[in-house]
């Protein structure tokens, strides 16, 4: 007889996880949320408004933190912002109103919706919201042509405007702007204005045919949103943002662009610290808009970021918040260095592919 073996112990057997495709991921950027304020406009519109709150009291002696509004833009909402909101929140007081007819905010009564009226809502925000007490201002595309436009309308707010940031904006002049289609770009405004006319108000129809299209909106977002690659989640969010928006109220807005000029409303923010930001292949507002803008206020910080395309707070996010917070440290310290005024920024994303080039 073959003598018999000990039992040999039973070792667990561990299995190498399976490696997902990318297709299969499902990585979000899970939504920040903070205390909501709605606000009714003079016309009615519930406009909602996120509120993060300070972490702590001010300093005894130190004065005031000033709250920071944060201004989103065209077909977005708050969480465009997503990034900065994480990078500044507890540390300052953060308001994030989302304009009429983007994300949570009603539309209000029918009939056409400029910056003018964006202005006004932006101004009905801040009574409400933010009585008293400093304010910055950062406005993102639309978002920077409401500020500016809101320095015409609301003198009265001036003295507490302490410092702020335009990103990716104009001052005027889009109807020049080809969106990086030199041959037929300029004419692209007026062909979707007279499609969103011959719609006839068939709205719903259109907006089917949104939900039918979502990979092309992707790859649509990723052209006209970003220069370079991103993130997958990244995308995502923008095209998400982008599909809540409903095509009446893009139809609403679409011609105020043609006919903007704040040119005359940059005088009110004179004699107090602006950033502005631009981003060099950016295709609805091209970076030449941003340095019309520094130059018509001789004091403002003027960044070039590389490569960036026209969400340049998502795609190259540590260059906007580390530029916003310090022009927040110059809000707070009147005597400090001033900014330069004109600067070109490399990201350090952008660097590393081109040393791998």
């Amino acid at each position: 007889m073959r003598p018999t073996l000990p039992a040999l112990p039973t070792l667990p057997v561990r299995r190498r996880p399976l490696r997902r495709r990318a297709s299969d991921r499902r990585e979000e950027l899970l939504p920040l949320t903070g205390s909501p304020v709605e606000v009714v406009t003079d016309d009615g519109a519930r406009l909602h408004v996120e509120v993060d709150e300070l972490d702590r009291p001010a300093t005894a002696g130190t004065g005031p933190a000033p709250t920071v509004v944060l201004c989103h833009g065209y077909a977005l909402t708050a969480d465009c912002w997503h990034l900065q909101r994480l990078a500044l929140r507890g540390r300052y007081r953060l308001v994030l109103p989302e304009l009429r007819g983007h994300g949570r905010s009603g539309r209000g009564p029918d009939g056409p919706v400029g910056v003018a009226r964006l202005a006004d809502d932006l101004g009905r925000v801040i009574d409400a919201v933010v009585p008293e007490g400093p304010v910055v201002l950062v406005g993102h595309s639309l978002g920077g042509m409401t500020v500016m436009e809101l320095a015409a309308r609301r003198p009265d707010l001036l003295p507490r405007i302490a410092a702020v940031a335009l990103v990716a904006t104009s001052a005027g002049g889009l109807a020049a702007v080809d969106h990086g289609l030199p041959l037929l770009g300029h004419h692209l405004v007026h062909w979707a204005e007279l499609a969103l006319e011959r719609a006839g108000g068939r709205y719903e129809v259109l907006e089917r045919s949104r939900r039918a299209g979502a990979d092309l909106e992707q790859r649509l977002v990723r052209h006209w949103s970003f220069a370079g690659p991103v993130a997958p989640e990244l995308v995502r969010l923008s095209a998400r943002m982008m599909a809540q928006t409903p095509v009446d109220v893009i139809a609403d807005l679409l011609p105020a662009f043609a006919t903007l000029d704040e040119r005359e409303a940059l005088a009110g923010l004179a004699g107090r610290p602006v950033l502005v930001v631009a981003a060099e292949r950016d295709l609805m507002t091209p970076a030449a808009h941003g340095r019309e803008i520094a130059d018509a206020l001789p004091e403002a910080e003027h960044v070039l970021v590389r490569g960036a395309g026209h969400l340049v707070m998502l795609e190259h996010p540590g260059v906007v918040t580390s530029r916003l917070e310090r022009l927040l440290a110059r809000a707070a310290d009147a005597s400090g260095p001033p900014a330069a005024a004109h600067e070109v920024v490399v990201p350090l994303a952008r660097r590393g592919r081109r040393r791998r080039a």
